[in-house]
């Protein structure tokens, strides 16, 4: 049987790609029909505008072009191999699988969970984005009452903040430009600072009484908002690095890290192993990601924007290059 997915084939370009599914899975495959997948507005998009760091790395980290995107997709399972266990066929999963009309995931290497009942679809791929946020807490983890500071609103950032503020941090401060993801913020419970109108790190050592943030999350992947984070720190503070940067980072490593005791935090998601029995690890954070969703203790109400058909699959990726301002999360419907 045959399917389509999306497929960058050069910089700027969106096409669609056949593919067969198997007859009969390999043992530790799943094999699922696409419901609905979310575009990440970080990593997809930085390979699609060629912006992504990989681009000037001898050894990029991964495929760059051409490259097939997506890793948050919600799909009915249609065939499962032989040796998967704890799922069944004609159930609800949230798949790390490429954008298209089916997915195919090794459960060895890539995360397959139920969604619960009740959990809309476009909000369960929603858990894949927290799951990344989760690993700033994992290296990070802040005590009862401990400040912490979230730089960009994206989805990513939102979804950090709502997760800093359920591990005590207190106050979570969200920095952005945007007024409509400062006011999500603060319907998150998260104290929204404008960046247009406030100076940094100035308004956030008005908010905090005088002293600097004790963590400071750098959610945007900008290089030129490095020095700033570390700026925005208290003496001895964290700063964690969960955006990927885009790019070299020029740093007075003396007066922003050495003097003030900060540690500086590496938070891609693969510092954590995928699986594991005795730690946190991407599959556990996954899990959990998707019960505070589906429970009601981070809030998805919001974070989608667009709902985009079949007919504008290979559109998806445009949109949230051409107007990064109105759109957040954007979802491709399959059926």
């Amino acid at each position: 049987m045959q399917a389509r997915r999306l497929l960058f084939p050069r910089i700027g370009q969106v096409t669609w790609e056949t593919f067969e599914l198997p007859d009969v899975p390999d043992p530790h495959t799943v094999v699922a029909r696409a419901i609905c997948s979310l575009v990440s507005p970080g990593t997809e998009l930085a390979i699609y505008t060629g912006t992504h760091i990989g681009f000037n790395l001898p050894e990029p980290p991964f495929p760059l072009m051409p490259h097939r995107p997506g890793y948050a997709l919600v799909g009915e399972v249609t065939a499962l191999g032989s040796e998967v266990s704890g799922l069944a066929v004609g159930q609800r999963v949230l798949m790390e699988a490429g954008h298209g009309t089916f997915a195919t995931a090794d459960i060895r290497t890539h995360a397959v969970i139920p969604v619960p009942d009740g959990l809309a679809d476009a909000q369960a791929p929603l858990a894949r984005m927290a799951g990344i946020s989760l690993t700033a807490l994992r290296l990070a983890l802040p005590q009862l009452g401990e400040s912490a500071v979230i730089i960009g609103l994206g989805l990513v950032g939102l979804l950090a903040g709502q997760l800093y503020r359920l591990a005590g941090a207190q106050p979570v401060i969200g920095v952005d430009r945007l007024p409509a993801r400062l006011a999500l913020a603060k319907s998150f419970g998260i104290v929204p600072l404008d960046a247009t109108q406030q100076s940094l790190p100035g308004g956030i050592t008005h908010i905090l009484g005088g002293r600097g943030a004790d963590i400071v999350v750098e959610a945007t992947g900008h290089p030129t908002l490095v020095p700033l984070a570390l700026e925005m720190a208290a003496r001895g503070g964290r700063v964690v690095l969960l955006g990927s940067t885009r790019g070299v980072v020029s740093l007075d490593v003396y007066s922003q890290i050495h003097r003030k005791a900060v540690h500086l935090i590496g938070a891609h998601e693969t510092a954590l192993p995928f699986q594991s029995d005795r730690e946190w690890s991407r599959l556990r954070d996954l899990q959990l990601a998707m019960q505070l969703i589906a429970g009601g203790d981070v809030q998805a109400t919001g974070l989608i924007t667009d709902h985009l058909g079949l007919d504008r699959a290979l559109s998806a990726h445009e949109i949230l290059r051409a107007e990064p301002e109105t759109h957040l999360g954007v979802v491709i419907h399959w059926q």
